[in-house]
C-alpha cells in the first residue's frame, strides 16, 4: 500500500512537535530515521540516495550555491526514505526529478513530501492570503519558510491566491511546464520544442539578456497560450528564474 506523501510529512512534524518550519535541520531528521548525511562533489546530480536493511545513506552535492536548495534536496531524500523504504532502492536525483517534470510516481511522491515538510499547506496559503502577487512575493514567501525560489513557485502554484503558470526550459527546449488550476488558457504542444518567439527567456538564449532586480517585462499571451475562440490577445508578463548551472530558465506567466 502507498503511502500519502502529504499525510507522512505531517506526521513527521507532529510526532516530533515541530513547531518553527523554517529552522527545520532536515540532516537532522535524516539522521533520526537512521540515515547518514554526506556532502561531497558529486557528478550530474544534486542528491543521491542508497537504501538496505532499514538504513539509508543520503548524499547531497557540494557544489549547490544555495543552502535553500541543499535543504530541498535532503527533503525529496527523505522522502524517498520515508515513502519507498519497503525495498532495498536507489536514487539518483537532478533537476529532472527535483523540479518535477520526468515521469515516475516515486519522484513526483517524494516532491510532494519535501513541500508539504518545508512549506505545510496551511501556513502557506495563510502566508498567502490578501496579498497581490508579484515576483517580489514569490522571494518573501521563499525567504519565510526558508526554501528555494524554484520549489517555492511550484508551492504556489498550488497553493497561491493568483492563477500562474510555468515553463521550465533547459538549453532552449520546453522541458515541463505547469498551471494553477484557475489558469484556464490553453497551453500548445511545445514540450521539447524551443522556448517561443519573443519571451523572456527567448532573450536569455539567443541574447544572454538576464533582467535584474524583478524587472517583469510584458508580453503578448500568444507568446505562450494559444487563443480560444473568445479570447483576446492582451498583455501578460513574464518573470525568469535563471539557474546558469543547468542553463535552465523558470519563466512566471501571469496576468493581472
Amino acid at each position: 500500500m502507498r503511502k500519502n506523501p502529504s499525510l507522512t510529512a505531517r506526521s513527521v512534524i507532529e510526532e516530533l512537535g515541530i513547531e518553527d518550519i523554517p529552522s527545520i535541520d532536515i540532516a537532522d531528521l535524516i539522521v533520526y530515521h537512521n540515515g547518514i548525511v554526506n556532502e561531497k562533489d558529486l557528478k550530474n546530480s544534486d542528491g543521491r540516495l542508497v537504501m538496505k536493511n532499514g538504513k539509508s545513506i543520503v548524499t547531497v552535492d557540494s557544489k549547490i550555491e544555495f543552502p535553500q536548495r541543499k535543504r530541498y534536496v535532503l527533503a525529496h531524500e527523505l522522502g524517498h526514505m520515508l515513502l519507498h523504504s519497503d525495498h532495498t532502492a536507489s536514487f539518483t536525483d537532478d533537476d529532472t526529478t527535483l523540479e518535477g517534470y520526468k515521469k515516475g510516481p516515486q519522484e513526483k511522491e517524494a516532491n510532494d513530501f519535501a513541500a508539504e515538510l518545508l512549506m505545510p499547506a496551511e501556513k502557506f496559503s495563510k502566508a498567502c492570503e490578501r496579498k497581490k502577487f508579484n515576483p517580489q512575493l514569490l522571494f518573501d514567501l521563499a525567504n519565510s519558510f526558508n526554501t528555494s525560489i524554484t520549489s517555492t513557485v511550484y508551492r504556489y502554484i498550488d497553493l497561491g491566491n493568483h492563477p500562474l503558470a510555468v515553463f521550465y526550459s533547459k538549453q532552449g527546449k520546453v522541458q515541463y511546464w505547469k498551471k494553477s488550476k484557475f489558469m484556464y488558457y490553453k497551453i500548445p504542444d511545445i514540450n521539447k520544442l524551443d522556448v517561443p518567439r519573443n519571451s523572456v527567456a527567448e532573450e536569455y538564449y539567443r541574447f544572454n539578456t538576464i533582467y535584474r532586480n524583478n524587472d517583469i517585462q510584458e508580453i503578448e499571451k500568444t507568446t505562450w497560450f494559444e487563443l480560444g475562440k473568445y479570447d483576446n490577445n492582451t498583455p501578460m508578463y513574464e518573470y525568469c528564474i535563471i539557474t546558469p548551472r543547468y542553463n535552465s530558465v523558470l519563466s512566471i506567466i501571469w496576468e493581472d
